[in-house]
């Protein structure tokens, strides 16, 4: 349930989970532990589950590996006069004269490399402080949602309930405040209630393009999320604004 001003979050309410998604669709969730006890969330049985129907869990058994190798190395050498050259090959007058200035470098390197790897490892359950929040482990890319996928879409989609939406996807928190005695879920549904697409008519008319949209869904600034992109050629240009955070709690 969406917290407001007027409706704010319980002090009864044991977990509260923010979620905050970026311009390109990327989905964060920050757990907050409200209680006086501690918080063991099982990322096993927490799951993200994509507009497409697909659920990922947020417990990942694989090791990923990073590596970097860092090389040092030494240079010796010695130098020989081509003087000396010409004079053991019998070579005088102006020609043995302008040798005997000249020295050609030799030189070897010797190279020492050593290479540090960071092996990473989700953990099947994670623990929160009393009073405290952190993040989940994964981020997680809404299919549908974010500025690329706007270019798919050319309909004018408003005031869409949930059975009507074009994206729609859940996360699920499990959690403990018995020290893993028993678990509760917390599962949150989202989906996009609106996508208002309006082309720019003639070069350099952006306004009258974002007046349409404001038009078309005058209460825009008011959703508890909501995002403008701007398909923009100029390369240092906005291109996306986003605002708002999603709440739930339990």
């Amino acid at each position: 349930m969406q917290p407001t001003t007027e409706r704010p979050i319980p002090d009864k309410a044991k977990i509260a989970v923010a979620y905050s998604i970026s311009g390109d669709g990327k989905l964060t969730a920050i757990v907050y532990n409200r209680t006086s006890e501690i918080m063991v969330i099982d990322q096993t049985k927490s799951f993200f589950v994509n507009s497409d129907g697909t659920s990922t869990s947020y417990y990942d058994p694989t090791v990923r590996t990073t590596s970097t190798t860092t090389t040092s190395s030494s240079t010796t050498g010695a130098s020989l006069n081509l003087g000396a050259l010409a004079g053991a090959f019998g070579i005088g007058g102006a020609l043995g004269t302008l040798a005997s200035g000249i020295n050609v470098g030799g030189s070897g390197t010797d190279g020492v490399s050593t290479t540090n790897t960071t092996y990473v490892a989700d953990l099947p359950q994670v623990s929160l402080a009393p009073r405290s929040n952190g993040a989940m482990s994964k981020v997680f890319h809404v299919t549908g949602l974010g500025a690329s996928s706007m270019g798919d879409m050319e309909a004018l989609h408003t005031h869409l309930n949930e059975a009507q939406s074009y994206c729609r996807f859940s996360v699920c928190i499990t959690y403990s405040v018995d020290n893993g005695k028993t678990f509760e879920k917390l599962v949150t549904d989202f989906y996009a209630n609106s996508m208002v697409i309006v082309p720019i008519q003639h070069k350099g008319k952006v306004n009258d393009a974002l007046r349409q949209v404001y038009a078309a869904k005058s209460d825009l600034l008011y959703e508890p999320w909501w995002l403008l992109h701007f398909n923009s050629n100029i390369p240092s240009g906005v291109r996306n604004m986003t605002q708002g955070v999603l709440f739930d709690y339990q």
